[in-house]
């Protein structure tokens, strides 16, 4: 039996993720043994979601992408390896696959003569990780509080963070009964969360530097850490996070990973579609040889 923790994304929720999962999980071993883990915040329903599953308890890994709220997600899944593993794999998909991430990129870094929490892991439709340590990654938090975008190369992001700040001192220096705007807006319910959250919570103020509310971001180009075990990563072309998931893969080491492309979106592909037999297969593929590395060695 192969026992796999599957982590699903933001916005959903562990049921919803299982029925997601339910055609692909169909073609892959009968001996496989797949445990559901639900997030521990609640969050508003990802984008679409709602019309499919409706009247749920949507849920995420984190409401702002803070070093503390990450850590927070990294010591909950620690709890859930330790109440209900060992587990051999773990299957993520987005947000689900960035905290995956996050976890095993700060234990390598960390405990690097200790043996990670599983054998080999699953990323679909993932996204760069955010960090848990003020050591790793780039702070990223101006770009979490104005709502921006978070580029996926180090040097696109501080040129960002180098336009925001001179925004905000062009709004410091204007007259006081004119314009300003703001930097510091609610976060909205339908934020995209590779930003921050669906939360509605008060944003952070200039004046909290807390690890509560500061967020770095990891880069490959920054962080010269290394998820070592077999990976697989399932990216869709059409996926909003498409570049960001296929940074994500050059921070795992190369040797023993899989990469597979389809032409989809932010979704867990069906065998629907002109291509959609052909691609799931291959997707089948790509995780049954990453996971039969964790039976086999």
């Amino acid at each position: 039996m192969v026992k796999i923790l599957m982590v699903h994304g933001f916005g959903t929720n562990a049921a919803i993720f299982e029925a997601q999962t339910a055609p692909l999980r169909a073609l892959l071993p009968a001996h496989w043994d797949y445990h559901f883990v639900q997030a521990p915040l609640e969050c508003g329903p990802a984008p679409g979601i709602e019309h499919f599953y409706p009247n749920q308890t949507y849920r995420c890994w984190y409401q702002i992408p803070s070093l503390t709220e990450i850590a927070s997600g990294h010591d909950f899944l620690y709890d859930v390896v330790e109440d209900e593993g060992p587990f051999e794999v773990a299957w993520g998909f987005s947000g689900g696959a960035m905290i995956l991430a996050s976890l095993l990129l700060h234990h390598t870094r960390n405990t690097p003569h200790s043996s990670p929490p599983f054998r080999s892991v699953i990323f679909m439709n993932g996204y760069m990780p955010f960090s848990a340590s003020p050591d790793l990654g780039l702070d990223v938090t101006p770009l979490v509080i104005a709502q921006r975008e978070i580029p996926t190369t180090r040097a696109e992001t501080e040129q960002q963070l180098k336009n925001i700040r001179q925004e905000t001192k062009r709004n410091s220096d204007a007259p006081e009964d004119g314009p300003k705007g703001s930097l510091l807006l609610p976060m909205p319910q339908q934020q995209h969360p590779s930003l921050a959250s669906k939360s509605t919570s008060q944003p952070p103020q200039p004046n909290q530097t807390s690890s509560a509310y500061i967020s770095r971001r990891l880069f490959p180009e920054i962080d010269r850490v290394r998820i070592s075990i077999p990976t697989a990563h399932i990216l869709g072309t059409q996926d909003a996070f498409f570049e960001s998931g296929t940074r994500m893969t050059e921070m795992c080491e190369a040797k023993v990973m899989r990469v597979y492309k389809h032409t989809g979106g932010h979704e867990i592909p069906t065998r629907m579609g002109k291509n959609g037999v052909r691609e799931v297969e291959k997707i089948r593929e790509a995780i049954e040889k990453t996971v039969q590395r964790a039976e086999f060695g």
